[in-house]
């Protein structure tokens, strides 16, 4: 009886284990990582990045650009927006980089922080939901 039991919570403890390392975090590569972070009261507003883009997509006659918002990543409405900018030449993807930055030291004025990450991963845990974004 004592070997039966020990052979059950031993199975169960081997099944618990595989079942978790099944449900591993991921980690996506992405050109442009912002990470917007707060610090008492709720994230920045995204208003000066999506004036930059629509007036980029505007001047270069582009019909989308399209980004992965990620998230929540806390209580306070933290979350990642991913650019991996395969839909641009070199010349504009390094253009529209530069008004990213611009935007993003506009953003970090108001609450909490944007943090902007070239060639970077995001790890995510898996309760995380990603949602594909066109400007």
């Amino acid at each position: 009886m004592r070997n039966t039991i020990f052979l059950w919570c031993f199975c169960l403890l081997a099944f618990t284990s595989t079942s978790y390392a099944q449900r591993a975090d991921s980690t996506i590569s992405f050109r442009v990582l912002l990470k917007f972070q707060s610090e008492c009261c709720g994230v920045p507003s995204d208003r000066p990045l999506v004036k930059s883009i629509q007036a980029f997509k505007k001047k270069y006659h582009l019909k989308s650009i399209q980004a992965y918002r990620m998230g929540p990543m806390g209580r306070e409405g933290e979350y990642y927006l991913g650019f991996h900018l395969k839909e641009l030449n070199k010349s504009l993807r390094w253009k529209l980089i530069g008004n990213i930055k611009a935007a993003v030291v506009k953003m970090s004025r108001d609450k909490g922080t944007v943090v902007l990450e070239e060639n970077s991963d995001a790890s995510l845990p898996s309760s995380i939901e990603i949602k594909a974004t066109k400007f």
